[in-house]
């Protein structure tokens, strides 16, 4: 099935890097599996209505949010991707990354996009006054 918001060549690229992750480890076939792509742009579609007919800047958002909610897709596997130690000649390190925290902030960062296209409407707060 083809893409209806990453469209361009090496859109790939744009995942692998907001991950911060070689392709060695996040090859290209692993994002462009339906259960990432198809479902990432599916999510970001059902929330915002109109999604084709966006342009310039809200395109941009547009855009920005399904590579983050590929990158929340991708991020319960990453563990099991990434080396859990790095091995040199003299010294060796282990490495820990939390990827339910780095899952949480690319949510976080989907929503922040996606609110930029649909605004929240303003919901005032009543409270009890003495």
């Amino acid at each position: 099935m083809a893409n209806k918001i990453l469209t361009d060549d090496g859109w790939e690229k744009r995942i692998q890097d907001k991950l911060g992750v070689d392709p060695a480890y996040v090859p290209d076939e692993a994002i462009q599996q339906s259960d990432i792509i198809t479902v990432a742009e599916a999510n970001v579609i059902a929330q915002i209505p109109g999604y084709a007919d966006l342009a310039d800047d809200k395109k941009t958002y547009l855009e920005a949010a399904v590579v983050c909610e590929c990158c929340v897709l991708l991020c319960p596997g990453m563990p099991s991707r990434l080396p859990a130690k790095q091995q040199g000649p003299h010294e060796g390190h282990t490495l820990y990354i939390d990827w339910d925290k780095k899952k949480a902030d690319f949510a976080a960062e989907r929503d922040g996009y996606i609110g930029k296209i649909v605004p929240v409407p303003f919901m005032p707060h009543f409270g009890l006054s003495q």
